[in-house]
């Protein structure tokens, strides 16, 4: 309502004060004006994180800890941002339509001239005659507006894989089946038979398997290796066995050589190097074989994790432990990334697969991303995730990968939870040559 204490100007029409419009903008209005105002700063804080934490993520340390958020979160927001700012048209609609008993229109701004029953008042909507309404609908716009760009900036790191929705099984049958798998501490805590009847169910052609130790904590103090390679040759007659470190991987095709990758270089020609310093070094196991006469390289990978849980996480020693974990995490990163940009050279074919310890959101997967080819376009649903299988309501993450490139083809890729004997799903992979 707007009142002239002086003769109201010529051209203006007053309007005619309704019963409750005093209250409305003595009580309803101010508290309106509170949630726009904190719904703009909102969505501002969060298209500025977003366009930050593409700049920064995999470049500084602190991102590290920053980017545990979900994947989804990247989606989910601008979602809820946009939902959030329509809210008050849509029960302004509804209203109407209680009030005059049939639908009512509704435009970016409440009160276009007409009054609760729908009488015409004049004019006196112009620009801000009316306190609050049209600068309420400018900023509600501008939710929406930040929110679309958000989402543009962050759709990279949502986990959502489009491609996996038009893709179709190719019919043919592919020339071998690749399981990778994070043992979680190879089976120690579950039963010993189910572990290995879980392995030998997958009939795969080739194991990627990671955590090929024991241990009871995660600082490393405890770990200890495992030697299990009789039992392997019972299980998997035939197969051919490579390990270095945690890494172990299992070809029913000829393996005509292997090779450390990265870090892992330093200790290649050194059988007497000490266990740990090679479990901390070897992040990545390639190994050649040869399928039907023709060659293809098996990268087994475990990077770092980038968080180590323990009593530091509230210590003064947890940003130290952020800094260490960056630089051992980019030097495997780094390793695998020359290693591979050579295959790419050559025309080489190779599948790359294992427990990145990176979601979706993380920069470090980028280059990874952009020149390697992901298997889960190839299946594993709109939202591919692998951990944590053992709690299902944190599922919430992808960070296991498998990519290939050169003459390879992904026919089918899914996940498969393993009997709840690991906290990481399994990735299954029919591989063409």
């Amino acid at each position: 309502m707007t009142v002239f204490h002086e003769p109201a100007p010529r051209d203006t029409a007053l309007e005619e004060p309704g019963p409750d419009s005093g209250e409305e903008a003595r009580t309803i209005r101010p508290g309106r004006g509170r949630a726009v105002r904190f719904l703009v700063a909102l969505a501002v804080l969060w298209v500025c994180y977003t366009v930050l934490q593409r700049l920064l993520s995999g470049r500084w340390w602190v991102m590290l800890a920053l980017d545990l958020l979900p994947p989804a979160t990247f989606l989910l927001m601008p979602v809820l941002l946009i939902a959030a700012a329509c809210a008050p048209a849509l029960r302004r609609n509804r209203r109407r339509a209680r009030e005059t008993g049939g639908p009512v229109a509704s435009g970016p701004e409440e009160g276009s001239g007409t009054s609760a029953s729908g009488s015409v008042t004049g004019s006196v909507l112009r620009g801000p005659t009316v306190p609050g309404r049209r600068p309420r609908g400018t900023a509600l716009l501008l939710v929406c507006c930040l929110a679309l760009v958000s989402a543009a900036v962050g759709w990279p790191r949502n986990g959502v894989r489009l491609s996996a929705l038009a893709h179709q099984d190719s019919s043919a049958v592919g020339d071998l089946r690749v399981v990778s798998w994070n043992t979680t501490w190879w089976g120690q805590d579950v039963d010993t038979d189910r572990f290995w009847a879980a392995l030998r169910a997958q009939r795969a052609d080739v194991y990627l398997l990671q955590e090929y130790i024991h241990g009871i904590d995660h600082r490393q103090e405890n770990l200890r290796p495992v030697d299990d390679l009789a039992r392997i040759r019972r299980e998997f007659p035939g197969y051919h066995v490579v390990s270095r470190g945690e890494l172990i991987t299992l070809s029913r095709f000829p393996v005509t050589g292997y090779e450390l990758v990265g870090p892992g270089s330093a200790v290649a020609n050194r059988p007497d190097a000490p266990w740990l310093e090679v479990y901390r070094a070897v992040k990545t196991l390639r190994t050649d074989i040869r399928v039907n006469g023709r060659p293809l390289s098996l990268y087994n990978v475990h990077i770092p994790v980038q968080i180590d849980p323990g009593l530091h996480l509230v210590s003064p020693s947890f940003f130290g432990m952020l800094r260490e974990r960056q630089r051992t995490r980019t030097a495997q990163f780094e390793g695998l990334e020359a290693e591979l940009r050579e295959q790419r050279r050559r025309g080489a074919a190779a599948v790359i697969a294992g427990d990145f310890n990176s979601s979706p959101v993380m920069g470090e997967m980028d280059e990874l991303r952009a020149t390697l080819r992901d298997a889960a376009d190839s299946g594993g649903g709109l939202y591919p995730r692998t951990w944590n299988e053992l709690v299902p309501v944190l599922g919430l993450w992808r960070l296991d990968w498998a990519f290939s490139t050169g003459p390879v083809t992904v026919d089918r890729y899914r996940l498969d939870g393993m009997n709840s004997l690991s906290d990481h799903r399994a990735q299954i992979l029919e591989v063409s040559l």
